[in-house]
């Protein structure tokens, strides 16, 4: 099977277990990848020192990056994909996150799509959840509707290898970006500090004329939210109305903006009071005060604090090569 030079980034935070089933499943992969990258996102347990364990005694040796402090999904992401842009070798780079595995014809899979649509931007793969293929995550999705809701599909259509099919838009989960669309677009929007980054760079890529596929028979299988489970509750709905806000506020133009603030000025109150009645008033104030600031566009650290300016851009260490 024809293999395509294809970089993977996996972002771990806190999670070195997930992150080296991950990377075991990459061992198994057959085509191989390319490369690998491991980028430590300031984890506060001993990943670190777990993976670079790992990494030393693994066939697969992946470069090992280290944040300085936590760059959010985008942030920690664009530490790898620099990475993998100064390695000519690779054509096309792949975020997969850490709490995600691949199937062993992945990689092959991805190739035959690509050989027969050389000029996708973007490319999605199909994600089931949990360990086997009974509930579909991600088949192919949508842009965020007037609600301001990303879509994801769960019918996965019969399909040869190689077959790709248009899509609107590409989860993070398993995001395949070409060589070209990254020296087009750039790096994933670092306003995001968790979600709708990759909405925003699935809407860049459309408006930039590349195409966005969906190769159904390219399989990932995720444990949905293994990270995001390490974050208190308020703080994960604070980044979702967040970004939610922050999306609307940087991509809606006339009355599509104008529908899309009326909804959130009537939805995120009732949703608040709905918390507050079942005693929830931290949850209740995290939404709307993350709603309020990323439509006032306020640029927050992980903990939804107003950052200074030490704390932001610090370039990654490469720890193990």
């Amino acid at each position: 099977m024809r293999s395509v030079p294809i970089g993977v980034v996996i972002l771990n935070w806190n999670g070195h277990a997930d992150t080296i089933a991950c990377l075991e499943s990459l061992v198994a992969a057959d085509p191989a990848p390319a490369r690998v990258v491991v980028v430590d996102n300031a984890s506060t347990d001993d990943s670190v020192a777990v993976l670079t364990r790992w990494a030393g005694r693994a066939q697969l040796h992946p470069t090992m990056v280290r944040s300085g402090h936590n760059r959010g999904f985008a942030g920690g992401n664009n530490l790898g994909l620099e990475v993998l842009a100064r390695d000519v070798a690779i054509t096309h780079s792949l975020l997969l996150n850490n709490d995600a595995t691949v199937e062993p014809d992945f990689f092959g899979e991805v190739a035959a799509a690509l050989e027969r649509s050389p000029s996708a931007g973007l490319l999605g793969v199909t994600i089931y959840e949990g360990p086997g293929r009974e509930r579909v995550w991600y088949a192919g999705g949508r842009l965020p509707n007037a609600r301001a809701v990303v879509i994801h599909g769960t019918h996965v259509p019969p399909a040869t290898s190689g077959t790709a099919v248009p899509t609107q838009f590409v989860t993070g989960c398993a995001l395949l970006v070409s060589r070209r669309a990254w020296d087009v677009l750039g790096p994933l929007p670092e306003c995001y500090f968790l979600y709708f980054e990759d909405a925003e760079y699935s809407l860049r890529a459309g408006a930039a004329g590349f195409p966005i596929l969906y190769a159904p028979r390219a399989v990932v299988h995720h444990l949905c939210g293994a990270t995001v489970r390490r974050v208190p509750l308020p703080r994960k709905e604070y980044w979702i109305a967040y970004s939610r806000a922050l999306f609307v506020r940087r991509n809606r133009r006339g009355p599509a903006l104008w529908r899309t603030l009326a909804y959130l000025a009537l939805a995120r109150p009732v949703r608040a009071a709905i918390e507050l009645l079942h005693g929830r008033p931290r949850l209740a104030w995290a939404g709307l005060s993350g709603t309020i600031a990323g439509l006032l566009a306020i640029q927050r650290d992980a903990d939804g604090r107003s950052p200074g300016v030490a704390q932001r851009g610090s370039d990654g260490v490469v720890v193990h090569e």
